[in-house]
């Protein structure tokens, strides 16, 4: 796991996907949500933390959309935590 950091906050860019959120989605689209979620991880870490984009995102839910699928998250300097998946 790299390490980086998320806001100025170290961060090894965990990503959590809890089997109970993500059961219903195919395999192979879970596997291409987490590489897209590792590579926002890895955006973030550009980002200055003084920015207002941390008070924001702190607060916010986001979301992914994979092959239909819109894996929502949330983000604090550990983790990006996928919280609901949606079909499409």
């Amino acid at each position: 796991m790299a390490r980086g950091t998320l806001g100025g906050v170290a961060m090894g860019r965990r990503i959590v996907m809890d089997d109970h959120v993500v059961e219903a989605t195919p395999v192979y689209v879970r596997q291409e949500a987490r590489l897209r979620l590792e590579e926002i991880a890895e955006g973030m870490e550009g980002i200055p933390p003084d920015s207002a984009f941390w008070a924001s995102i702190r607060v916010s839910r986001l979301c992914v959309v994979v092959r239909g699928w819109s894996f929502f998250y949330t983000c604090n300097p550990e983790m990006l935590r996928v919280t609901e998946v949606r079909g499409s």
